[in-house]
């Protein structure tokens, strides 16, 4: 199946809907952010809680601490009211996967829990491969279990920041995390030429016509750009625009990304 409801988006191959990062470290910057971020031509908004989490000197007893789970649940309530039925994803995103924090397994679990628990957030993205680049099929099917339980849905992801594999490496991950229960599938690595771009766009092709999705697929990066933009015609349901900042390497702003879909879809009724 590569179609799925999220609110009153439906996921699906073609345009690409288009999701803007919020990147604020701290509440009142990440308010602040979110009330700018309604005037921009976005269709869904992505937390990386990352970057706020990166500002706690001690995550372990922010963790533990009420006032930590208070605070968590205040910056997810008044990002939903201000930026009213967009679908919010929630990300905690590693060093080694492009990210600006390493946590441990223990940590992670709590975030997700936590994040799921308050139900403020429509898809929890939980990274494919531990900083090892290993995969614990357990854990993480435990931490699906737990998100499906209250509701939320799981993005499982994967970035490979130095290279892109081949085009068959990149379709049997994505298969996995398909067949692990992922409601959707990320994949995103850096493109060092155009035959890298090639390669994702291959292997969406072909994910797409086996009718596994719905799935992300992203060649960062100046030779990836394209990618962001006609992933669509090749089955990815998502693209990723720069709002106060970009997340990655070759996002464009919101208003440049709108204006190349446009272009290539053609402009929305």
């Amino acid at each position: 199946m590569n179609e799925l409801r999220i609110r009153d988006i439906v996921l699906r191959p073609g345009r690409p809907k288009v999701v803007v990062p919020l990147v604020s470290q701290h509440p009142a910057e990440i308010i602040e952010e979110c009330e700018n971020l309604k005037q921009l031509p976005c269709d869904m908004v992505e937390w990386r809680a990352d970057y706020y989490f990166s500002a706690i000197e001690d995550i372990d007893s922010y963790l533990s601490d009420k006032n930590g789970y208070l605070d968590m649940v205040k910056i997810l309530d008044d990002v939903n009211y201000i930026v009213g039925e967009k679908p919010l994803i929630f990300t905690v995103r590693s060093e080694g996967q492009g990210g600006s924090l390493k946590l441990t397994k223990s940590q992670l679990e709590s975030v997700y829990g936590l994040a799921a628990e308050i139900k403020l957030v429509d898809i929890i993205d939980i990274e494919f491969a531990g900083a090892d680049g290993e995969v614990d099929t357990e854990w993480l099917r435990h931490q699906i279990d737990e998100a499906h339980k209250h509701g939320v849905k799981v993005m499982l992801s994967h970035h490979e920041l130095s290279e892109t594999p081949q085009a068959g490496k990149i379709v049997d991950m994505v298969k996995k995390m398909y067949v692990m229960g992922a409601d959707i599938c990320k994949f995103a690595s850096t493109a060092l030429d155009k035959k890298d771009a090639e390669n994702v766009m291959k292997a969406s092709a072909f994910l797409t016509k086996n009718n596994i999705g719905p799935i992300i697929m992203i060649a960062m990066g100046e030779a990836g750009i394209a990618t962001r933009v006609a992933a669509g015609k090749y089955g990815s349901c998502m693209t990723f625009a720069a709002g106060k900042g970009n997340s990655a390497p070759g996002q464009a702003d919101t208003y440049t990304m709108k204006k190349w879909l446009d272009s290539y879809y053609g402009e929305e009724a």
